[in-house]
């Protein structure tokens, strides 16, 4: 029987092309500038950086990272999602390292990067909370780890989450360019996996808090919310964030 490692693997790599696609729509049309100017407000201004992308995928942070003139190692243990990763990035004249390695089981030195960053990897991990205690590991001192994520398949487990996400017009977005790939596939995985149980960011907080991460700042979009009522106030449950703290 295949590990959860492996069907993860293995829904990606079907995903691989599709995503890809998705990825260079975003850059083409320039809702990259959404993520980069929320990275640029957290870097130093002028500094040529050393950067980890943890789970690169098709390779969205080495292109718009890369461009700013940032050095970018990107890893990802899908190996179809890195050879997208590396295509792409030759198709912007951008030069980057791209290794195979399991985001909660890193092989690069303590104190290797000025800033590791993700995108929606968090919350199809095994071990979350090992990841972090290892992107923690590896970025210098000082130095920044930035995680954008979100409560994807909460609705599973979560009343709440399960009753707003019905009928939310987000949910046919999550699935541009599936080019045929099942998505009831993920959601069998994601019923295994701890974040599927847990609301975020506060999960991600206190874990980060406990590791002794300093200077946390959290994003989580008040239009990216979903709106309830509850005994006549509005409770907000967020469905995508970003959080950026300290080492």
């Amino acid at each position: 029987m295949e590990s959860n490692l492996e069907q993860i693997e293995g829904y990606w790599t079907l995903r691989a092309d599709g995503y890809s696609e998705t990825v260079l729509e975003q850059i083409e049309d320039g809702r990259y500038r959404h993520w980069l100017g929320i990275i640029e407000k957290h870097l130093p201004d002028g500094e040529r950086l050393r950067i980890l992308d943890v789970g690169c995928g098709p390779g969205f942070f080495p292109i718009i990272l890369g461009r700013e003139g940032h050095s970018v190692t990107a890893v990802d243990y899908t190996e179809a999602m890195l050879d997208q990763a590396r295509e792409n990035c030759s198709r912007y004249g951008v030069d980057a390292e791209f290794m195979r390695m399991d985001a909660q089981h890193l092989d690069f030195d303590d104190d290797s990067f000025d800033v590791v960053i993700s995108r929606n990897l968090v919350w199809d991990l095994e071990s979350p909370r090992g990841a972090y205690r290892e992107w923690l590991r590896v970025v210098r001192s000082g130095g920044k780890l930035m995680v954008f994520d979100g409560n994807h398949y909460l609705y599973i487990y979560d009343e709440e989450y399960a009753e707003v996400r019905e009928g939310d017009r987000r949910i046919s977005a999550e699935h541009d360019h599936m080019n045929g790939v099942d998505a009831s596939i993920m959601e069998r995985i994601a019923r295994k996996l701890p974040l599927s149980r847990e609301r975020r960011p506060q999960w991600d907080v206190d874990t980060l808090i406990e590791m002794g991460a300093k200077n946390l700042v959290v994003d989580t979009d008040g239009r990216d919310s979903y709106r309830i009522q509850v005994d006549g106030e509005t409770i907000y449950l967020p469905s995508t964030f970003f959080i950026c703290v300290t080492k």
